[in-house]
Parts: structure tokens; sequence; C-alpha cells
């Protein structure tokens, strides 16, 4: 079964460079560009895996991490952090919010595949378990 990966991003260059480093592991690729469209993509679509700015129009990457984590369907779903914005005490708040990841960019395309595959398994080993 091929996993899927919602990717949250506002920028479609770097939109368009989260799918180009992850398209050729034959993931599901699911896209949103804005807070509000990410969590309704998640209800619907149940992602393995969520790729998710942190600076996006409207609901931001915190308040969409919060809102997941509120959801019982959610609570394991991986969550990687990606933000431009590498501020003293940023990781703390994303972490606390209940992210699993904090990448700041530029996100090295070579080593997300790696990172993703990683959580993934994580994932589907605490399943099992």
């Amino acid at each position: 079964m091929n996993e899927k990966i919602l990717i949250v991003e506002d920028d479609p260059a770097s939109r368009r460079l989260l799918e180009m480093a992850l398209r050729p592991k034959d993931y599901i690729l699911l896209k949103a560009a804005d807070g509000a469209e990410a969590l309704d993509m998640a209800l619907r679509e149940h992602p393995d895996l969520i790729l998710l700015d942190m600076q996006l129009p409207g609901l931001d990457g915190l308040e969409v991490t919060r809102s997941l984590r509120h959801n019982p369907a959610f609570k394991q779903t991986p969550i990687i952090c990606v933000t431009a914005y590498a501020m003293m005490g940023d990781q703390e708040k994303v972490l606390d919010a209940g992210c699993d990841v904090y990448l700041a960019k530029p996100i090295d395309t070579r080593k997300l595949p790696e990172l993703v595959a990683e959580m993934l398994h994580q994932q589907q080993k605490g399943m099992s378990e």
C-alpha cells in the first residue's frame, strides 16, 4: 500500500520542491495551500504523514497541529514542521504544539525522503505493537 503524505505549503515553488523530493518513492501526495484546507484534507483523506509549513495564511501551522492532535485519529500521525523562520525558541514551540520533527528551510531534499521513510516506519511499528 502506498502511504499518503499531506504537503501543506502556501508557496508553490516550495510545495513543488517537496513534491519532487518525494515523488520517486511512489507516495500518494496530497496538497494544501493553507491551514483550513490542510485540516479539511487531513480529516477527509487521513494521511499517514503530514509535512506542514508553519507560516500559512489563515490558520498557521501551530494551530493546525494543535487541532489535529486534539483529534484521536491524529494522535500518532507523524507531523514534520517545515519553516523558514528559525528563531530562538521556535523549535520548542513547534514541538510543544505536537510536531514530531522541526526542519528549517532550505530543506535538504536528498535527506527528506529518508526522514519521511523512517518516520513512516516508526509509525507502522508503533501501530503493530
